[in-house]
Formats: C-alpha cells, structure tokens, sequence
C-alpha cells in the first residue's frame, strides 16, 4: 500500500514499505522537463540536472561523488519531457546520509561558474552526439514536425542555438523558481517506514512557505499527420518512422493498448515481425510501441530498410494494418499479447526502481493509487471485440504521419 502525506510547505511525501528488503529507492521527481520549455530556454531542465551534481554550499561535487560511493549506493538522475527525476539507491542504515545528500543536492546547489562553463559544454557535446546518432536524431526530428508550436516538439537535450547562449546567472534564476518544495514529489520504496520519511522531510523543510502542491499546465497539443524526409548520405539504410494517434498516459483504455501493440509489433510473433521480417525479409529491425504523455500519445511503427525497399516496406505495413481491421484478431493472439503483458508487468514490479517511478507517475498524473491487482484485472476483461474496435479508431492509414531519414 501507498502511503501519502502533504506537507505544509506544498511538498508531497509518497511511500511503500516492503520490511522483507533492507534497502530502499529515494527520490525526487520535478514536474517539469523539455515540454514545458522554449525555443530560447529549450535544454534548461537537463542542464540544471547536469548542475545538481556539481556542488552545494555544503558539499562539492568531489564530495557528492565520495558519499555516494560510501554509501555503496547509486545516485543518478534523468529528464525527461514531462518530468525530472533525481534517485538514490542504498542499505536502509544509511536512510539519514541518503536522504541528506539528495536533499542538498536537489535544494541547495550552487551552480559553481567553472562547473558551469564545463557542464555547459558536456551538454553540447551530447547534442552533437544526438545528432550523429541515426535513431536520436530521427526520433527528434518526427517529434519536432508532429508537435511543432507545442513544448514535445523540442528535444530534452536542447538544440545547440539555445544552449550555446545559457549563463550560470539565468539558468540558476531558473532552478531558483522552479525547484521548490510544492513543485516537488518525495517518494521511496522499500524498507522506510512512512512516518520516518515525513519526519526527516518536515525536518529538511520546515523553513519554507505555506503553499499548495502545483499541478501541471500544459499547453494541448496539435498532432500534424504528415509525409516528410530528411536527408543523410551517408546511410546506407532508411530510418523510417510511421506515426498514429495514440493514448495518454491517464487513458482509461491505455491497458487495451498494450494489448493493442502487443499483438502489432511488440515481439517476435507480432504481426509485423512476421510480416516484415520473417515472410518478407524487408528489414532486421521491426518493432511498434507507444509514447504516452498526459494529455495525449502517439503510437509508431519503427524500422531501418534498405532505400529500394522503402515504399515496399510501407505498402507491407500498410496492407497488414487494414487485414487486422478487416479480420479482426484472433483469440489466440489476444491470450498470448495477455500473458505476455502480464508477465511483463509482474516481473517488472520486482525491481523497487519499476515501482517507485510508477507510484510516482500514478500520484503526478493519475492522482490515485493504481494496484497491480487492477492493471492485470484491466487485461484479464479485454475481449477480442475490444481489441478490434481500437484498431478501427486508432490505426487510420488515412491520416497517419511516415518520416524517412536516409540517403532518400
């Protein structure tokens, strides 16, 4: 069980004790990230997480790094579009160390000027790196047509126009305003009991500000279906991107889509595996899968071909969508796109580090406690019919996007 405790301060405290475990996930998680950016401060919130590792008035970035070694845990962090997440991983003796060293780090650091210059350029060198890599570079290219004029069009990372001209003194105003305690959730899974983790939070920030917890506001979306390309010639293959409308990640239907996917390009015995690569020998690399946001999702069908076999390609693709929704599916595919799925979920769940970050999306976005239990009842009660229906409505090939990056 979830349990959940708002501070006065606006922060919000979720955790879920598992005594058997003697060690724990801690962590905290933004709301914010590259959707909430712009064309001038795209890249900000990955810098800032770059930042939160280089010091604090009360330890430097040498002792950052000595701590978390001593510790024997693992101290990492990510953005992502929507939200950054800062985590650390120990043995539930070092709670306190833990706990104190991520706090500082995520509410006290300094932003050296040196460290800066230096992260700044690491920054640009992952978006050079982004660049020369051929999936990065696709996939940030179809988001910034699909979602052009919205926050999901511009990369995490940034572009090299915006970050070039960052200063220490604009991004730190930045964190400044925005890494504040009601912009921010605290959740923990394993051997912290609840009331031990409130204690030491309501200690930590107890000088801060009566205020409400935030919420998100996003600006909705316009998916623009579209045809386009951009040209590489130097592949030697066809990066070839074909998008649909998908679901959101609060979508009461979302489970039905994994089943959905699943049965589409999900593994081996999908549909598109076996059309693709193992009847027609098209491509090595066949998949399909869901990029699901708050108020929307696009689902895509992903591939590398060979130049000559582009338009055959998506012909293939093409023509097995319109047999699913011409035939339908079968009861056979839907058990094993069913067990596949739920054996996911339940394996996925033994990791604290899974259930953490989806406690964590199920009190940012759903703001409720999702079980285990009612995901794999969710599955159990999809029918064929279901199914069927979702293909008709969702996978129009009448109004869907397709990208080619290659020599094309």
């Amino acid at each position: 069980m979830v349990e959940r405790t708002v501070l006065d301060c606006g922060l919000v405290v979720i955790s879920e004790y598992f005594p058997a475990f003697p060690s724990f996930d801690l962590s905290f998680t933004l709301r914010g990230g590259s959707r909430m950016e712009d064309k001038q401060n795209n890249g900000i919130h990955h810098l800032i997480e770059h930042m939160i590792f280089k010091g604090t008035p009360k330890y430097n970035a040498r002792d950052i790094a000595d701590i978390s070694d001593r510790l024997g845990g693992k101290l990492n962090a990510f953005t992502g579009k929507e939200t950054t997440q800062y985590y650390i991983k120990a043995v539930d003796e070092y709670l306190e160390d833990s706990f104190d060293l991520l706090t500082d780090m995520v509410m006290n650091s300094s932003f050296p000027e040196d460290e800066f210059e230096k992260e700044k350029n690491v920054a640009l060198q992952e978006i050079h790196e982004a660049d020369d890599n051929p999936d990065t570079n696709a996939f940030e290219t179809f988001y910034e047509r699909l979602f052009e004029g919205n926050g999901l069009a511009y990369p995490v990372g940034g572009k090299v126009e915006s970050v070039s001209v960052f200063n220490r003194d604009m991004v730190f105003d930045f964190y400044k305003k925005n890494y504040t305690p009601d912009n921010l959730l605290l959740a923990s899974v394993g051997k912290i009991p609840h009331k031990q983790l409130v204690e030491l939070a309501e200690k930590a920030f107890k000088n801060h500000p009566s205020r409400k917890p935030r919420d998100f506001g996003f600006d909705i979306p316009h998916i623009k279906h579209q045809d386009f390309s951009k040209k590489n010639d130097s592949l030697m293959q066809v990066y070839v991107i074909i998008g649909f409308n998908g679901l959101s990640i609060v979508a009461p239907e979302r489970h039905q889509f994994m089943i959905l996917n699943d049965i589409l390009g999900a593994g081996m015995s999908s549909r598109l595996f076996q059309k693709i690569r193992e009847e027609k020998g098209l491509s090595y690399t066949i998949s399909s899968f869901t990029d699901a946001y708050f108020d929307c999702g696009i689902h895509m069908a992903y591939s590398i071909v060979e130049p000559e076999k582009v338009n055959e390609y998506v012909d293939a693709v093409r023509e097995e969508i319109l047999l699913l929704k011409r035939e339908g599916i079968s009861e056979i595919e839907l058990k094993r796109a069913k067990d596949s799925i739920k054996s996911s979920i339940i394996l996925g769940f033994e990791s604290r580090s899974t259930k953490m970050r989806f406690n964590v999306n199920n009190e940012l976005f759903l703001k409720h406690e999702l079980t285990q239990e009612e995901i794999i009842s969710n599955i159990n009660n999809t029918t064929v019919e279901n199914i069927n229906h979702m293909f008709n409505v969702f996978l129009d090939t009448s109004d869907m996007s397709k990208f080619y990056y290659g020599d094309i």
